[in-house]
């Protein structure tokens, strides 16, 4: 086997056993556009919609898509300037930042958050997130 594709295997291996199986672009990218606008009425709701974020923060869904990509697939985050989580993570003002999730009746407890972060031609270059769940 080529030794480059036994690093990719051995890379899929590592994501597969340490969180699962790998997310495609398209369907996490739809799963995150339904989680931002769904209402979390439950900590279980919130946490699941977390777990999420995390995979697709940390499987880099959103890396090196353009600001218009990102809208057209998620939306249009707020603008970080609102956010101190967004200077806290090195995040620049013009940067977007999403709340996972609207607040159900009867909810309580925080709603995950991903803040996405571009560089000077409009490509994801950071991402992350703030989990609420174990």
């Amino acid at each position: 086997m080529p030794k480059t594709a036994a690093l990719a295997l051995s890379s899929s291996l590592l994501l597969v056993a340490c969180g699962g199986a790998t997310i495609n672009r398209e369907d996490g990218l739809r799963r995150l556009s339904d989680a931002i606008q769904a209402p979390a009425s439950s900590s279980d709701q919130a946490a699941e919609s977390s777990r999420l974020v995390e995979q697709i923060v940390q499987e880099g869904v959103l890396e090196d898509m353009t600001r218009e990509e990102v809208s057209s697939a998620i939306g249009h985050g707020d603008p970080c300037s609102r956010h101190p989580r967004c200077a806290e993570n090195g995040f620049e003002d013009d940067d977007w930042f999403y709340t996972v999730g609207q607040m159900g009746e009867g909810a309580t407890g925080a709603l995950p958050i991903l803040i996405v972060g571009f560089d000077r031609f409009g490509k994801v270059t950071q991402t992350w997130n703030l989990r609420v769940h174990e």
